[in-house]
């Protein structure tokens, strides 16, 4: 015998069961009874009804009605991560609170996969593009897109602004930690990032660079830039080579401040002692010691990102928002 289909409540069957029409019911659930000049006793018992029956709207349906999927896409570079993890959490969680649906797609950190995400968009009739783009991606992969489909990056960007995109002061908070490590004596100051043509990370960088040359201490040989895919190696390496010489550390980034610190804890640095260390979002290693990091505002970042896609949305115009959010540098204590 084949599976019996589950036959789907209708706002006919509510229409039958209350004895009206059934563009009273839809005037009432889509909550446009006064326009209908409907009663309010005729409203009670049609929404009494309706949940009795565990009506649920048929969002397709209403989709290809009003051209509007209410559902976005949050295409993540790689949800195992834990910024990004969190980032779709809030962003899920607010999208929600305006009524939207959140479809979530991860890339896993691979370029081959953006074709068939963006497939996804298209045929789901998602109505905007939340988008953390994969590592040393091109700026000409967004054309696969349809362009009519609002976009925001968010954390992640390309030097030629195509799309609205909410990050934070990448360059601006580099430079203060830069200075902080020199102002509690630093001198031979190392910096540990990756290495990728997103802007993000080259504007930390160019921050770091530009105060240690200002001071007329920037050591070349201190720049350590690791791949995404074999980066433990080659951070490990540099470390071994240079711990000796440095005196101050800062990590640009969230995915290498721990796996940084847990190395030289190994190694028997004091850390905050031997070597000053500035990190990129929050140390989770334990360590007895307060180090400082980099700490971005998380939800504010998903808000507005939210905002100004919900915002192109409803107003059908893909005006270019550029956002920059501050970071801080905080200390947390023990």
């Amino acid at each position: 015998m084949g599976k019996k289909k589950i036959q789907r409540v209708s706002m006919q069957h509510i229409a039958d069961e209350v004895g009206v029409a059934r563009s009273t019911v839809s005037f009432i659930l889509n909550g446009k009874e006064k326009e209908g000049r409907i009663s309010e006793e005729v409203a009670r018992r049609v929404r009494l009804v309706a949940q009795n029956m565990n009506y649920q709207i048929n969002e397709v349906a209403r989709g290809l009605r009003t051209g509007y999927s209410n559902t976005i896409a949050l295409v993540v570079a790689d949800v195992s991560d834990v910024f990004f993890g969190s980032m779709a959490y809030h962003i899920q969680e607010y999208a929600e609170s305006k009524g939207y649906a959140l479809i979530i797609i991860n890339t896993g950190e691979k370029q081959e996969r953006l074709s068939s995400a963006f497939k996804t968009i298209i045929n789901r009739q998602i109505d905007g593009v939340l988008m953390i783009p994969v590592v040393n991606m091109k700026d000409g992969a967004l054309k696969q897109l349809n362009p009519e489909i609002p976009m925001v990056l968010i954390d992640r960007y390309f030097k030629s602004l195509t799309t609205s995109r909410v990050i934070i002061n990448n360059y601006e908070v580099s430079k203060t930690a830069t200075q902080c490590l020199i102002e509690k004596g630093c001198r031979r100051i190392a910096l540990i990032s990756f290495r990728e043509n997103l802007m993000h990370i080259q504007d930390r960088k160019r921050g770091f660079t530009e105060v240690l040359s200002v001071c007329h201490i920037l050591d070349e040989s201190l720049i350590c830039e690791a791949d995404y895919r074999n980066y433990n190696e080659k951070v490990t390496a540099f470390l071994s080579e240079t711990m000796h010489r440095i005196d101050g550390l800062f990590i640009a980034t969230g995915g290498l401040s721990s796996v940084v610190i847990r190395f030289l804890v190994r190694m028997g640095i004091r850390l905050q002692s031997d070597i000053q260390v500035i990190g990129f979002g929050r140390i989770d290693a334990a360590t007895g010691v307060t180090i400082p990091y980099v700490r971005q505002p998380l939800e504010e970042i998903c808000r507005k990102s939210f905002d100004i896609l919900l915002e192109q949305i409803k107003s059908q115009d893909n005006k270019i928002v550029d956002c920059v959010i501050p970071a801080t540098i905080v200390t947390d204590t023990l």
